[in-house]
């Protein structure tokens, strides 16, 4: 692994400080026959071509959906110039005759924001091999007015390494008498040797396309498309004034970005039908109704633009696409989100509102590139951590960056909209552009699994804290199909009050966990939905404690714990700027105990059913619904048929949203399946008629969460006797397995409220 460069990034700026220019100065020597275009001559400043038909033309600011020109490396001053045509974008070698290699090739030298990179990504026709190279530019050169040559010497690979041999790539644009450049070729060396030429053709000067499709729910206002970057006065003095749409940010990224026409506006005239999504109903909306949904990966994404999350305004987006072999294709924004709500003392309020709308969906849009945020890219990962299949990242808190938390950083929002000039950072460029393709195209690798964890032995402890992470039953033994819940205690270890992110369990950003089955290799858990909240600290005193549970079996990557057997499982937790690392918790699963077991087993340990025992069993994964009908039908003994009866049930237990086809051909509406909350009162009878069995198998913090939501469906739907019966079981559970005497308070509360 090659050790990363420093770069020009904006990992750091500081207010009122540039940005990567548009355009570079060239390293190579300057020839001793200065001013001539001889042999060495550095690179000058590019000039428009008239013949767009032959390469990558100098581009208008309209050809770039309102960005700006595609320009040449500029040159020093104090040099004669020298005509030389831009050359950033796509290329391709088809193979002649029998010859089975293709080849792409991605350069990256005067495009917007150019990185100084070319990526080639090489397979064979007649089988699965493949491998993918990036290089950095050593040496931009023109050579005379029809010559150009950048030389860059390879610093990552990743696949079948005799498929790109060769440790020295080469570049070349020519022509003969042409405006533009007509012929391209690629030299591969090794220790300064060409060993290989392919002659190539220029594809596109975007690295590749992608359409976005923007659905939304008609009370949460018009999606902000556009965005005028003169309109807030808080902003950098040079930013130039343009009227910037979404896709012009990517376009700027090095993608040929469009908008989908089938964007759909959805009314909610649906009886019963309330203004909030949740998580499962977001994807449930997306797998049904999106115009190009498919399980398989494609440039392509969805977003709906809502008005707000069940869980409040605390949520101002997220990618809820975060399960199963085909990931990273669905993101929502709502509209109704503290995200959007002005400074009290900032006096252009409107402006404003629209602003932070416009970043904070390009930032959206952003995940499902597989970009983590600007300050948690590095999330468990050691320094030189061996077996990492990117480019190790950093963190970049100062980066302003469409991926950064304008709020965090030093200063505040107001800080970061002074110098921030509606971009990526550099090394989020150089991923989205230059690594392999499955790691950045929506669908493909997991949610933000190819950037760089590591196992938990290189992970770093900090004693200020105190994360455990346990199954709170006597024994760490489960039966087979018994989804494995764990739960997590950060508790302040030291002497002194001190603050942490309310939501650092929750959220999915700041948590990692990793699971192995002994005898076989680590693997990475990840929640199923990951979250943007508002940033609220807890000051907790010293022994004081935030929790959470979590379902682990089961995880965006797929199933983890499917096997009988021992599984070691550890946590860590971003806490400030360290990382608190777990005790390490083993478990057991024991074999299947019946034939029944084993036929269930091949449908139950698939995506849905995994999703519906987290996010409940909802109408779109009727398969998943099912299967856990069946169990508990054919095992109602069994741990996992508690599980199964709580994901069936739930989803009762409040008006369920179901998008349909309208009459027209991109028509959406809204219907409304009722609340049932007898049905989920019997479905649950587990819960309340064998308790400890109950809240063995689902943990203090779900078993209890489940019977405060059936109590609150119950008694909305006027049915407060029952209602009183559930929360009387409720306290009288918690005081038998102490629980903490603040949450029996709690309860007891509400309790007291329904005499």
């Amino acid at each position: 692994m090659p050790n990363r460069k420093s770069s020009d990034s904006n990992r750091s700026a500081k207010p009122g400080s540039r940005q990567a220019s548009t355009s570079i100065a060239a390293d190579a020597p300057s020839d001793s026959r200065s001013g001539s275009a001889g042999e060495g001559t550095v690179l000058a400043q590019a000039t428009p071509a008239t013949d767009a038909s032959a390469g990558p033309a100098v581009s208008s600011p309209e050809s770039l959906s309102a960005g700006p020109p595609v320009i040449g490396p500029s040159r020093p001053p104090g040099l004669n110039p020298v005509k030389c045509d831009p050359v950033s974008g796509r290329y391709v070698y088809k193979p002649v005759g029998t010859e089975l290699l293709t080849f792409t090739v991605r350069v990256d030298v005067d495009a917007p924001y150019p990185q100084r990179r070319i990526s080639i990504t090489v397979s064979r026709l007649d089988s699965r091999n493949a491998a993918h190279v990036v290089a950095e530019v050593t040496a931009d050169q023109c050579l005379a007015y029809n010559h150009r040559r950048i030389t860059a010497v390879v610093v990552y690979r990743n696949g079948n390494p005799d498929l790109m041999p060769g440790d020295q790539v080469t570049f070349e644009a020519s022509r003969e008498k042409a405006t533009t450049y007509q012929n391209y070729a690629l030299t591969l060396s090794v220790a300064g040797a060409a060993i290989r030429r392919y002659p190539l053709t220029f594809d596109s000067r975007y690295f590749d396309a992608v359409e976005f499709e923007v659905d939304r729910v008609e009370n949460a206002g018009e999606p902000v498309l556009k965005y005028d970057t003169a309109s807030h006065s808080n902003r950098p003095a040079d930013l130039p004034q343009e009227v910037l749409s979404l896709t012009a940010v990517y376009q700027r990224a090095g993608f040929a970005a469009t908008l989908s026409p089938n964007g759909t506006v959805i009314p909610l005239s649906a009886a019963g039908v309330n203004g909030t999504w949740s998580t499962a109903e977001l994807h449930d909306a997306m797998v049904t109704y999106w115009s190009r949904y498919a399980d398989r990966p494609q440039w392509a994404m969805w977003m709906l633009w809502a008005a707000r999350h069940d869980l409040g305004r605390n949520v101002g987006g997220l990618m809820f696409d975060d399960i199963g072999p085909n990931q990273r294709r669905g993101a929502a924004l709502f509209s109704e989100s503290f995200l959007f709500d002005p400074p009290a003392d900032d006096k252009q309020g409107a402006a404003w509102r629209q602003r932070m709308m416009f970043t904070i969906l390009a930032h959206e849009i952003g995940h499902t590139f597989n970009m983590a945020h600007s300050f948690q890219k590095a999330l468990g990962v050691g320094q030189g951590a061996p077996g990492d299949p990117w480019i190790p990242l950093e963190n970049e808190p100062e980066a302003r960056s469409f991926m950064n938390y304008p709020s965090l950083v030093a200063g505040g929002q107001a800080a970061f909209f002074s110098d921030f000039r509606f971009r990526f950072s550099d090394e989020e460029l150089v991923f989205m552009r230059h690594a392999p393709r499955r790691f950045v195209q929506m669908g493909n690798s997991k949610w933000f699994v190819d950037h760089g964890f590591v196992a938990p032995e290189l992970l770093e402890d900090h004693s200020d804290w105190r994360l455990e992470i346990r199954p709170n039953r006597e024994r760490n033994d489960y039966q087979f199909l018994e989804p494995v819940v764990i739960e997590f205690k950060l508790a302040n270890a030291s002497t002194l009050e001190a603050a942490v992110d309310a939501d650092t369990l929750t959220d999915g950003h700041h948590m990692t966990l990793f699971i192995q089955r002994e005898g076989g290799s680590t693997a990475q858990w990840r929640p199923m939905v990951q979250r943007c909240d508002k940033v609220e600290s807890v000051t907790l005193k010293p022994g004081e404690a935030i929790y959470a549970a979590h379902l682990v079996s089961a995880s965006s990557v797929g199933w983890l714990i499917d096997q009988p057997g021992f599984y070691r499982i550890q946590a860590a937790a971003e806490v400030g700027p360290r990382e608190v690392v777990s005790n390490v918790l083993r478990i057991y699963v024991a074999p299947s105990r019946s034939d029944e077991e084993d036929r269930l087993a091949l449908d139950y340990f698939t995506e849905d059913v995994g999703r519906a025992l987290v996010f409940g069993a909802t109408p779109a994964l009727s398969q998943a619904a099912t299967t856990l009908q069946e169990l508990v039908a054919r095992c109602p003994s069994r741990a996992a048929a508690v599980h199964a009866a709580v994901a069936l049930a739930s989803p009762k237990l409040r008006n369920q949203k179901r998008l349909e086809a309208g009459p027209g051909p991109h028509d959406l509406v809204i219907r409304c399946e009722k609340a049932a909350p007898e049905a989920a009162a019997a479905q649950m009878a587990a819960l309340t008629n064998a308790p400890d069995r109950a809240a063995d198998t689902l943990g203090h913090i779900r078993y209890f969460d489940m019977l405060d939501s059936l109590a609150s469906a119950l008694a909305d739907a006027g049915d407060e006797k029952t209602a009183r019966q559930v929360m009387k079981r409720s306290v009288t559970t918690m005081k038998a397995r102490d629980v903490l005497e603040s949450v029996i308070r709690t309860a007891q509360r509400k309790l007291d409220r329904m005499k």
